[in-house]
């Protein structure tokens, strides 16, 4: 269950700094 955890917030944290990151693109353009 740990690791699936870890995982799982791994993964939604990419998730997040793809949309955040993304975010910032647009604004900046």
């Amino acid at each position: 269950m740990d690791v699936d955890l870890k995982y799982a917030l791994a993964i939604t944290g990419i998730i997040f700094a793809v949309l955040i990151g993304s975010g910032l693109i647009a604004i900046a353009n």
